[in-house]
């Protein structure tokens, strides 16, 4: 298959849904023809953040020299940006040519009945990835959970360490309604005698249902935050002053993402390097962990972009990701925006107007591309609603189609703010940047 071809057959594939199961791509793991026994995994779980942190360590390990593999989900703007090599999307001949082999062996093995159907989309690039950080012989391969945990395609492979960053109620309808529920799913990825940093509040249901599990596997348990490790952030020229004391050591960073809950990120990501280095006996000095962070950057959250009026574009899509938005709005002390909204129908939207009600002045109400889609008429009720309940007097409007969003959004003279959905970010930066990354 050549570029066109691959995402043809991938969009097909994806028509056919998705399966949480590992016994088939298990199968197909075990099965690989070429090799991925040299690569250092390292497995990034959690509800919000998981993405961030997955980016701090790739940063932090190529700081330190290594040859880096990064696997993340969703993209925002290209596919490719789902598979990368030191911070640098996959070549389009490399994608194709590692999903022509990942379906060429995955249809023998079903010609075989080593495996009961071929691989979902999901697990279509995550092979796609293992087999281009294989023939790339990176040194590390950082992994983001795609959903969940104990059923991610990301699960069959054993890390040298596993992060969970935190635990906030999203996909309750195929991870569980319960925050003990959910974290029991994200505790799956914890595997035999492999250390586990965890990310969730010391005294929270989450921590204790993942050290629990950690302690049923024999999985050495690290905290980011507790009373041995703290974490102190202070806001000054334009970036988060930090100091982490984590046990016997401490380190000062500078984390230039917005918003103060990237610093308990890059924290998470410290805490994983830290464990690493003493269980793989590969020290990262702690000038390349300081020039990791520093140098991280990540698309879509709380991204600033350079827009008359300025845009902030932030894929925010519950409510625990939207409160750190409402931190930063607070703390930037801003107000009277124009806000342009979507989201997805399986999400509890609600509770995510009101938290953004108080900072705006003008809402443009739009649809995310994807089929599960809120309509953003029925959008349109809610904020009526809410707005009527508040005493406010907002500018609505209800633009369906995102390009039209957005161009009436910049008919305003207020700064412009968009959320609500990383499939909204991703087609705002598309149409804002004109299909460029940068």
């Amino acid at each position: 298959m050549d570029y066109e071809e691959a995402l043809l057959y991938l969009k097909q594939v994806q028509q056919q849904g998705a399966k949480l199961a590992l016994y088939n791509i298990q199968k197909i793991i075990d099965n690989l023809p070429f090799d991925i026994a040299g690569i250092k995994f390292i497995q990034v779980a959690g509800t919000n953040g998981k993405g961030s942190t997955a980016h701090f360590l790739t940063s932090i390990l190529q700081e330190a020299g290594k040859k880096v593999g990064l696997f993340t989900s969703p993209h925002l703007q290209d596919i490719r940006e789902r598979i990368t090599i030191d911070k640098s999307w996959i070549p389009r001949q490399d994608f194709a040519s590692s999903l022509t082999r990942v379906k060429e062996i995955a249809e023998n093995l079903l010609r075989r009945a080593a495996i009961d159907n071929m691989p979902t989309f999901f697990e279509h690039i995550f092979l796609t990835a293992l087999c281009y950080f294989s023939r790339r012989q990176v040194d590390f391969a950082v992994l983001e959970v795609g959903l969940g945990g104990r059923l991610d395609a990301t699960s069959t492979i054993t890390p040298e360490v596993s992060v969970i960053t935190n635990i906030s109620l999203d996909h309750t309808k195929t991870l569980g309604r319960r925050i003990r529920d959910i974290a029991a799913e994200k505790a799956g990825i914890i595997k035999p005698g492999v250390p586990v940093v965890c990310g969730c509040s010391v005294h929270s249901i989450s921590n204790r249902v993942i050290e629990q599990a950690a302690l049923e596997k024999g999985a050495p348990f690290f905290n980011v935050l507790d009373g041995k490790n703290r974490l102190q952030t202070v806001k000054q020229n334009g970036c988060y002053h930090c100091t982490y004391a984590a046990r016997d050591k401490e380190y000062k960073f500078k984390v230039y993402l917005n918003g103060a809950h990237q610093a308990k990120n890059a924290a998470a990501a410290v805490k994983a390097i830290y464990v690493l280095s003493g269980t793989t006996s590969l020290p990262i000095p702690e000038e390349c962990i300081y020039d990791g962070i520093a140098k991280n950057f990540v698309p879509g959250r709380i991204e600033i972009l350079d827009t008359t009026p300025p845009t902030i574009l932030d894929g925010g899509h519950n409510i625990e990701s939207i409160k750190a938005l409402r931190n930063f709005l607070q703390q930037e002390k801003k107000s009277d925006l124009t806000l342009v909204f979507g989201v997805l129908r399986d999400k509890k939207y609600r509770p995510m107007v009101s938290l953004l009600l108080p900072f705006v002045k003008n809402v443009i109400l739009t649809e995310p591309v994807s089929n599960r889609a809120l309509p953003a008429a029925e959008l349109g009720e809610v904020f009526s609603q809410k707005q009527a309940r508040a005493g406010l007097n907002l500018n609505i409007k209800v633009k369906k189609n995102p390009r039209e969003a957005i161009e009436e959004a910049f008919r305003f003279e207020e700064d412009i703010l968009v959320t609500g959905s990383l499939y909204l970010a991703g087609v705002m930066r598309n149409i804002i940047s004109g299909g460029k990354n940068g």
